[in-house]
Parts: structure tokens; sequence; C-alpha cells
């Protein structure tokens, strides 16, 4: 799949913007705070609906501005269709070809995209809930239930800790109502995970050999659940109750899950230089986009913000050869990147956006 065009009306610091892309490398340049990313941002709030910037709707919106909307041109084996968006009033509305999608439902297999930003250098150096993000943004394109599962899980959390929370002595009766809703969504959503992450896994292992030359990282899933089967679930939770009542609060479960990136088994969020970190999880997003390629609908769409400034010429040059497998697009402040020629580059100030290739 690939995107052939995008418009952007009040996107961030873009007036009225409309941009082309070919199926290849799209070079994006520019000096900093001109607009680069917000292209990128752009792309994969129309795959994803969210942004990886903010989780605050209004301020995709630009400044001064009540609305703002996208629209992009997606071009499969099957067809070409539209997905569109508004932003208005902190609120989102999505559509394909005119037709809004209902409220918790996603494009997710019409249209793809995986994003490395220089934030997702947190990934690795911070908290499990960052390596959880990526797992959910990225991996979780891979499965349509993905998103239902999560969200349904999150439901169940919400309504448990509230019980817990709320109640000084909550009945016991109360709790294992939600405890056997918890058990099944966790057990659900665990097991698609622990699928998807070791589906994942060889991708990234190759990839990250391919870039750096050296030996290949290894993924590994640490889930919160000791056991994949409900009644595992219930008496790890039983375990726990004491625990939760005392703290008011659910302490297992997928929302305590946790990602590992190991070289020759040394765990690069303590061992690992800044090199290795950005090379694991270029690595794991070149690996995320293998194994979106198998499903129906082909390669996702890569987007690459300002992933080439700390990394080697030969680096650099692994990379953009790996990452040929799709429609990649790429944002540097370097008009050349190790010698290889884009099909296209376009040059961005102040929110406005020129091809000059």
């Amino acid at each position: 799949m690939v995107i052939e065009e995008l418009q952007l009306h009040n996107w961030r610091n873009a007036g009225a913007v409309a941009v082309d892309f070919p199926p290849g490398l799209t070079l994006v340049t520019g000096q900093n705070a001109q607009g680069k990313t917000n292209l990128l941002e752009a792309v994969f709030f129309l795959a994803t609906g969210r942004s990886h910037r903010t989780s605050h709707a209004e301020e995709l919106v630009g400044f001064a501005h009540k609305a703002a909307h996208l629209r992009g041109v997606i071009r499969r084996d099957s067809g070409t269709f539209v997905l569109s968006a508004a932003i208005a009033d902190g609120r989102v509305n999505r559509q394909r070809d005119g037709k809004a999608f209902r409220r918790g439902q996603d494009p997710l297999g019409d249209f793809s995209a995986i994003l490395f930003a220089p934030e997702d250098l947190l990934v690795l150096k911070g908290a499990p809930a960052e390596r959880r993000r990526i797992l959910d943004l990225d991996l979780g394109q891979a499965a349509p239930s993905y998103r239902s599962l999560h969200a349904n899980y999150a439901k169940v959390l919400r309504q448990r800790n509230a019980l817990l929370r709320n109640y000084e002595h909550p009945a016991r009766e109360m709790l294992a109502a939600w405890d056997m809703a918890w058990a099944k969504a966790a057990v659900a959503l665990t097991q698609l995970r622990a699928r998807l992450v070791k589906e994942t896994a060889p991708h990234l292992g190759r990839r990250s050999a391919e870039i750096s030359g050296g030996p290949p990282a290894a993924l590994v899933y640490e889930p919160s659940l000791s056991g994949d089967t409900v009644p595992e679930a219930l008496e790890q939770l039983a375990a726990r109750q004491e625990d939760e009542l005392r703290r008011r609060t659910s302490l297992v479960g997928p929302h305590r899950d946790d990602l590992r990136v190991e070289i020759d088994g040394r765990d690069l969020r303590l061992f690992g230089s800044q090199g290795e970190q950005r090379t694991a999880l270029v690595a794991f997003k070149l690996a995320a986009v293998e194994v979106l390629s198998q499903r129906p609908g082909g390669a996702p769409v890569l987007l690459l913000d300002d992933v080439l400034s700390e990394l080697d010429q030969g680096r650099r040059r692994n990379l953009l050869v790996a990452a040929m497998v799709a429609q990649t697009i790429v944002t540097t402040t370097e008009p050349q990147l190790a010698g290889m020629q884009p099909d296209r580059t376009i040059a961005v100030r102040g929110g406005e956006y020129e091809r000059t290739w």
C-alpha cells in the first residue's frame, strides 16, 4: 500500500498544503521547527487515528484556527480510496470515501504506517509504559482485533479499579464478578501480544544485524500474567487480592507488561549505548514493517523522523537499503543521505512544502 497524495489544512503550522509521494523513497529536508515532523505525523494520524506527540486533538489544529483537516489518497492492489480526518473542538471525525467511522472503528488493515521518531529513544530508557506503547501502536496494526481487545481490557480494568478505590471493604462477590471479566480480557490480550512478539522477534534479529554488522538483537516479551489461561489468571489474581485491597488498584495484568531487547544476553535498556539502542529501535520498526507486509494489503508506509542523525555512514546506508521494502518517507536536516538518490525531495520552510526533485 502507498499514500499517493496528502492534503493538509490548518494542521499544525501548515495552512493549505498538498503533497504527492512516489512509491519509493521521499526525502523531506529543512531546518528544525519548520514542519517536517508535522508531515509524518499527519500520515501516521490517517493510519492510526493517533498522534505520536500528543493525546490532545486540539493541539493538532493550527494556532488561531478552529479546525484542521487531513485528506489522503491511498492505493492498494485492490484499488484506491480516500481517508480523511477533521479535528474541531477536541473531537476527531474520520472517514473513508466520505463515510464516517463508527466510534471505536479503525481503518487498520486498510492503511498502515510505522513511524520512528526521536522520542522513541525513551522506549528502551524509560518506563514499561513506553515499550507497551510501541507494542500497541506498531504491532497492534498487524491484528484487526487488537484495538478492540485492548479497549475492552482497559474498560474492565477501569471499572475494577474504581471498585477497589471507592469501597472501604468491597464485597468479595462484587470483585469476583469483575475478576472473571478481567481474566478473560487479560488472557485474550496477553495471548495476542505474545503471538505478535514471537512473529516479530526473528525479523528484528535479522534487521539489527544487517544495520549494525554485529550480533542480532533479541526481542523478549515479559507478560505480567504467569499463565495463559483464564483459571491461571484468576489464581494469580487471588494471590494478590489482599495487596490489591490494601493498595486499591489492580496489580497484575497486561497494563503491567514489558518488552526487553537484548544483544548476547545484555539488556540494552541497562547496558546498551545510545547507538545500540537507536539501532535496535529502528530494527524493531523494520521488523514491524515485515510483519505487516505479510498481511493483506502489503507493506505499510515507513516514516523515519530524523532517524539518521546519530548513525554512522555505514549504518545509515544499511538502514536505507533495508527500508526499501516499503514506501519510505524520511525527514532530515541534511541534503544528502549516504550517497543514495531519493525518488523525490521535498523542502520544508515555515509550513510550506516545495517539491525540488
